[in-house]
């Protein structure tokens, strides 16, 4: 048996095998070709991994966008149900004020044109609108859980003052200044008192000729013994005493 070296190469030299000796330089760069063929493949097969993984992420950013195109067409379908109901909403806002007890009027009437304000402004979002429209809806409601006093002129014959005669005086005769705003008091016929929504009343500063809004005729009429009561929820109103069941004075509509 004839032992063959691994560096000695065999060729045919016409009909003779013919041999010779590789050199080791020749053989390394054998070793290093191997080596550089192994770390091709291992790239490659990272090329693979590396494009298999963008085509998940792919996958699922089309999943994405398709789900947001699905929830921008359920919003323009949002907006075209949700407009008509806010403008129903403020229709029937401006109804009730008209048609409510006359309290805080300018106030109501200026949430009210902002709101209108509001709803005309071509770049007004439907949800600036609903919010718009559900404060006003909020503090509406809330008027009818409260008793409310506040010092007014008389609604039908309001008395006229002028300079100083406006405001209130101190016993040396200056003008009395409110410890809370810093500005000087003024002189007021009577207080307005509200029941909730449920009734409306005038009374004089000095407890006499009470008055309640009609809603029926629109007028303030006289309202007879209920002095007493009505100065009790005036108090009351005022924090002068403590919460308590009060009488109003509801008068029912035919």
């Amino acid at each position: 048996m004839v032992i063959i070296p691994s560096n000695l190469k065999l060729f045919l030299c016409g009909s003779v095998a013919c041999a010779y000796l590789a050199s080791p330089a020749l053989a390394q760069t054998d070793a290093a070709n191997e080596a550089e063929y192994r770390l091709l493949l291992e790239a490659i097969d990272n090329k693979k991994v590396n494009i298999a993984h963008q085509q998940a992420v792919i996958g699922h950013q089309n999943q994405k966008i398709a789900h947001l195109n699905a929830e921008l067409v359920a919003v323009e379908e949002t907006k075209v149900s949700v407009e008509p109901m806010i403008d129903k909403m403020a229709s029937n806002i401006e109804r009730e004020i008209k048609a409510d007890y006359p309290f805080e009027y300018d106030a109501r009437m200026f949430r009210l044109n902002s709101l209108k304000e509001t709803m005309d402004n071509p770049a007004a979002t439907v949800g600036d609108k609903y919010r718009k429209v559900l404060g006003i809806y909020e503090t509406e409601v809330n008027y009818g859980q409260s008793i409310v006093a506040a010092d007014g002129d008389h609604p039908v014959t309001p008395t006229t003052r002028e300079g100083d005669d406006r405001y209130q005086k101190e016993e040396d005769g200056s003008i009395m200044i409110s410890k809370k705003t810093l500005q000087p008091v003024p002189i007021y016929d009577g207080t307005y008192l509200r029941y909730g929504r449920l009734s409306y009343v005038y009374i004089n500063s000095d407890g006499s000729s009470p008055l309640r809004y009609d809603l029926k005729t629109r007028k303030w009429v006289p309202l007879k013994g209920r002095s007493v009561d009505i100065r009790m929820a005036m108090r009351m109103a005022k924090g002068e005493v403590a919460p308590s069941v009060v009488m109003a004075p509801i008068m029912p509509m035919n």
